[in-house]
């Protein structure tokens, strides 16, 4: 199911808000409590991004719902932002038929991969949401790496681990961040932003890249790899050289 009929199938919830506004995308930040890092800066400087880089028309509100909202089947693309361990949702099922409906859910580690138990709650939540289908590092030729730039690493705020998920057909809806992803795009109310270790701005231009990706993968998952030309891409400043 291509990402731009998310939901157009299903009776019992609304169309996809998201487009249904002017085609405007947003993204929503999932919320699940004290466990959740809000990053809404984060992910409007990504929306920014697509707006200047592509020819997706975007909506700069970040919204913040819970799994057991129907405002969540508004929008292709979640956002979870972990900084401590977390039980698995009472409204589990909901996100389970948003997720099959053609929703995507990324899990942002905010520990960058060094808290274990934060790791073992992601893990648990897979295996609950995808009780057949292994979390796994994601290959190096997965869509996610050419939906719109080249990007060769998945970086954040670190630089330390892959990206992992689970692929569900020809869908992955589920990717995992070990990286801290959203730290390397956050900014305080002063603007000022965190270190990105080891490659400094160099590596914070890849986290967003990676982040621009992730949400055209959710609007193009019958992206092809073929479709990927490197000469064009170079000539466009979309790949390093």
């Amino acid at each position: 199911m291509k990402r731009r009929t998310f939901l157009a199938g299903s009776l019992t919830v609304p169309l996809l808000a998201g487009f249904g506004e002017a085609t405007r995308v947003n993204i929503a930040e999932l919320d699940l409590g004290a466990p959740s890092a809000f990053r809404p800066r984060a992910w409007e400087r990504v929306l920014y991004e697509m707006d200047a880089s592509t020819s997706v028309s975007t909506s700069s509100r970040i919204a913040r719902v819970r799994p057991d909202e129907a405002a969540l089947f508004d929008h292709p693309f979640c956002v979870l932002s972990v900084a401590s361990a977390f039980e698995i949702p009472t409204a589990v099922e909901a996100l389970n038929r948003y997720l099959s409906y053609g929703g995507f859910l990324l899990v942002d580690d905010v520990s960058g991969g060094e808290d274990p138990a934060i790791d073992l709650s992601i893990r648990r939540l897979a295996a609950v949401l995808f009780p057949a289908r292994p979390l796994a590092q994601l290959p190096s030729d997965h869509a996610i790496y050419r939906s719109f730039f080249l990007v060769r690493r998945a970086v954040g705020r670190l630089d330390r681990h892959p990206l992992t998920g689970v692929i569900s057909g020809d869908a992955t809806p589920f990717v995992v961040s070990r990286n801290d992803m959203g730290g390397a795009l956050d900014r305080s109310a002063d603007g000022a932003m965190a270190a990105c270790i080891p490659g400094g701005e160099t590596q914070r231009q890849r986290a967003l890249q990676l982040a621009v990706n992730l949400v055209m993968y959710t609007l193009t998952s019958d992206y092809k790899k073929d479709q990927v030309h490197v000469k064009r891409l170079l000539e466009e400043g979309r790949i390093a050289r």
